[in-house]
């Protein structure tokens, strides 16, 4: 029989994830060990979900690679990309050094509020496994004229070679989707996180499954989606640089990873 086990070790300079995959007793294959700079108590709990949603979906454990990751303490207008393969953002009308758990972080409070990221194919799914996750902390839920708070996204519905984004709707529930030639998978699950805390959503594809994770409570919904690539630019915050779908609230520590 074969067995999984997930532990975690926190230390001052970093947070280590270790997945151990044993065959009667014995170690069946080399564990996958995640680790990251725990700039927040909360990735922990990121890299918690992530794992946990490995072993859920039964696959072999594989090192994720970190596509973007950007931490959203920059005081100028640029956003850095802290991954080393320099997807940079650039802010219109951002708030920043706002106040969050640990350090600073941006708000979005104008219209258009808004970080750009020029288009890679880094930031293109493909086939691969793709994971987005995002920390938001807001107060009140999108008006019927809003109609929902676009958070992170890399195309629209209209987009050649199909579309991923987070979202919150209306009812101020967290909203993961990925769309592809194959068909378009989505899923949302609340309850509303418009009450002025923190919040981590993770929205993954693996296969055929779309998995969103809410605070390490994890929804699944399968569905073939294909190759997603496009040449769109990723926007945060709001859905163009008019400000449709703006959201509005405080961001930290948004990710992407592949595998």
């Amino acid at each position: 029989m074969q067995s999984r086990r997930v532990s975690l070790l926190e230390s001052n300079d970093r947070v280590e994830i270790r997945i151990d995959v044993t065959q009667r007793g014995e170690t069946a294959e080399d564990p996958l060990v995640l680790t990251c700079r725990p700039v927040l108590v909360r990735l922990s709990v990121v890299f918690v979900a992530v794992a946990a949603m490995m072993l859920a979906m039964g696959g072999t454990a594989q090192a994720a690679t970190l596509v973007a990751v950007w931490h959203m303490n920059d005081t100028g207008s640029v956003m850095t990309d802290a991954s080393g393969n320099g997807l940079t953002g650039t802010l219109r009308s951002v708030s920043t050094s706002q106040p969050v758990l640990s350090g600073t972080g941006f708000g979005f409070f104008a219209k258009p509020s808004r970080v750009r990221v020029a288009t890679s194919s880094l930031l293109n799914p493909g086939t691969d496994i793709f994971t987005v996750t995002v920390h938001v902390k807001f107060s009140t839920k999108p008006s019927a004229a809003v109609g929902d708070y676009d958070l992170i996204r890399k195309g629209l519905s209209t987009t050649a070679g199909g579309d991923y984004k987070v979202e919150i709707l209306e009812n101020g529930y967290a909203y993961c989707q990925y769309k592809g030639p194959s068909g378009n998978v989505n899923l949302s699950h609340g309850p509303s996180l418009a009450n002025n805390a923190w919040h981590t959503i993770v929205c993954r594809r693996s296969g055929s499954t779309v998995s969103l994770t809410i605070d390490g409570q994890n929804f699944q919904k399968s569905g073939a989606t294909g190759k997603i690539a496009n040449s769109s630019d990723v926007f945060i915050g709001a859905k163009d640089d008019s400000g449709a779908d703006q959201y509005k609230g405080l961001m930290d520590e948004v990710t992407i990873s592949r595998g």
